[in-house]
């Protein structure tokens, strides 16, 4: 699948953003909603234990009133395993947002071959950005929203600018917080498709519910099913903002369609690696 500057060349209003983002999930739709599928239904797998340890009943929407403790710990695993998906696929996103920006023809297992060999650093950010996740989330949703905010760049950036893990992790706390616009663009797209989320697993558990209410066991097994398809398309596409969203950023903050467009005045080549494009740019 290709891509052909499907990621304007200037700073984004908000709808404009997720229309990109809507745009480069279409362009590598195959590739990005199968890798989100694939760790969407090895997260329901992982967490099917866990909460029935926690009681939490299906559709898991939130901590269960009469085992608060145990529930809250599986609520928060639960939003960390998220946070680590949508990290692991922000890598695949952001190789496919580079081209995107700049019309390049890319195909899938160009894009696997580049998030690939950034595997090791990525998986380094994923975890850690798992550990802040869930640390600020046990202890209050109230610190959850801004550092979730605050780490969105990092996997794009990681891939993007081919800095060292923890060196992306800091490039996107110093981007999103930027008048903290990124962090708050990230925790609205998540929010949007928590709210989208669960009205479609409210709608599937109330169907099922009626044709499968003696099953018990097809019921649980549908009902994760489902959650799997939902939360592979909300992954993919809230690792597309991510991507977008990291370049967009730039853009604001770095300048980076201006050196763009004075390197294409100047015939030079295009890297979009931080270091490269903008010391190229000023000589």
């Amino acid at each position: 699948m290709e891509i052909r500057a499907v990621i304007p060349m200037r700073p984004l209003t908000f709808g404009e953003l997720l229309d990109a983002a809507v745009s480069l999930l279409r362009a590598q739709a195959p590739l990005l909603l199968v890798a989100a599928l694939v760790l969407a239904g090895c997260e329901q797998a992982l967490l099917y234990p866990l909460r029935e340890w926690s009681d939490t009943q299906l559709p898991y929407f939130g901590p269960h009133a009469s085992r608060f403790g145990e529930s809250w710990v599986a609520f928060c695993i639960g939003i960390s395993s998220e946070a680590t998906i949508i990290a692991l696929l922000g890598g695949l996103a952001g190789a496919a947002a580079g081209p995107g920006l700049l019309g390049r023809p890319t195909r899938a297992r160009e894009l696997l071959r580049q998030a690939g060999g950034r595997a090791l650093p990525l998986l380094v950010v994923a975890l850690a950005t798992a550990a802040l996740v869930f640390v600020t989330s046990l202890v209050g949703l109230l610190s959850f929203p801004l550092v979730f905010g605050l780490l969105g760049l990092a996997a794009p950036a990681l891939v993007v600018d081919r800095v060292g893990p923890f060196r992306a992790i800091g490039r996107s706390f110093k981007l999103a917080g930027k008048g903290l616009r990124g962090a708050a663009i990230r925790v609205g797209g998540y929010v949007s498709w928590a709210l989208i989320r669960i009205a479609l697993g409210l709608g599937a558990s109330a169907l099922l519910e009626i044709w499968l209410r003696d099953t018990d066991v097809v019921y649980t097994i549908a009902m994760i099913a489902i959650w799997a398809l939902i939360d592979a398309v909300a992954y993919a596409t809230l690792a597309c903002i991510d991507a977008v969203l990291y370049l967009e950023v730039r853009m604001r903050v770095e300048g980076l369609d201006v050196a763009i467009g004075r390197l294409r005045r100047l015939g030079r080549p295009i890297d979009l690696a931080n270091s490269v494009i903008l010391g190229a740019a000023v000589r």
